[in-house]
């Protein structure tokens, strides 16, 4: 029987190819949205191919590990069946290669799946989307992969390293360094988000002044898991949010630990284990972020109290 840290590198070579299965898809349909639909407001949109991508990655782990379950956005958790090889190319899925120790695993293995992570970036015709995957063994997150389709790139993890492949195949190990302050680092921040400007405005507007003020610059760009694939890598220095579902957090938050990076996850009411949870500051290894955990820490408690 294969040791977890082994059964961890195939289940990330796998979750890799489930993410760059459904790329040549994404790519040709990427600029051509006509139509979208919303799901809780006008902020949540929803494209057909959100939910055909996440069909199809369904098919793909379900024809590697019968009997696993998926949690993803778009059709919440089920287990998989057997499914039999794919006969239609159009999401770019293939049959899986077998692995019969892996397929063994059953309900031993959870999915956490984002088809597109940055919908709303896709249905605008921004190339900043991507695709998510991570894998738990035995309710641990052991591997990741993250994908950005238009441009072939992948960004992974199992238990002992993280890496990057370009477009080219050439691959290079991820060690999450970067700036060393606060005030040398480029900030994506998802805070604050409605809910804090309408309920509590005074906090927030603090919140933002001091963010504003202390970091290089604060960008908001759309695709969380993207981002701490970017903070894994060093690119960028601090992604900081405060209401993420796991399928746009378990895969990055995985990969940022996995190089090196900090990170500091907190429940905001929620029974979620830590990786899984909606607030969230994830720095580069080289970095303490004071303000931004503060921050974190004074919203996350008027929520926990309200």
């Amino acid at each position: 029987m294969a040791s977890k840290v082994e059964l961890a590198a195939r289940l990330a070579d796998l979750a890799s190819a489930g993410a760059l299965s459904v790329a040549p898809y994404l790519r040709r349909v990427a600029r051509t949205i006509s139509s979208y639909e919303t799901k809780r407001d006008l902020h949540d949109p929803v494209t057909v191919h959100d939910r055909a991508v996440e069909a199809d990655l369904r098919r793909f782990f379900g024809r590697a590990i019968p009997g696993s379950r998926l949690l993803g956005e778009e059709m919440g958790e089920e287990v998989l069946p057997l499914e039999p090889a794919s006969t239609d190319p159009s999401q770019g899925g293939e049959a899986t290669p077998a692995d019969p120790e892996l397929a063994r695993l059953g309900a031993r293995v959870r999915w956490l799946v984002d088809p597109i992570d940055g919908t709303a970036n896709f249905a605008s015709g921004s190339t900043y989307f991507g695709t998510s995957v991570a894998a738990e063994l035995d309710g641990k997150v052991v591997a990741g992969a993250i994908t950005i389709p238009y441009t072939g790139e992948l960004f992974a993890a199992d238990l002992e390293r993280a890496w990057h492949v370009d477009r080219e195949g050439r691959i290079t190990e991820l060690h999450s360094r970067g700036p060393r302050t606060e005030n040398g680092a480029l900030l994506v921040s998802y805070y604050p988000n409605r809910r804090a400007l309408l309920v509590e405005p005074d906090l927030a507007l603090r919140h933002l002044t001091d963010l504003t003020t202390n970091y290089m610059v604060v960008r908001r760009t759309g695709a969380s898991a993207l981002d701490l694939a970017m903070v894994a890598a060093g690119w960028e220095g601090a992604l900081l949010g405060m209401s993420f579902g796991p399928w746009d957090v378990a895969a990055g938050i995985h990969l940022v630990k996995v190089a090196g990076g900090h990170v500091l996850n907190l429940s905001t009411g929620a029974d979620l284990p830590d990786g899984l949870r909606p607030a969230l500051l994830a720095t580069v290894g080289t970095m303490e972020a004071p303000v931004a955990e503060r921050v974190l820490r004074e919203y996350v408690a008027t929520l926990t109290t309200s």
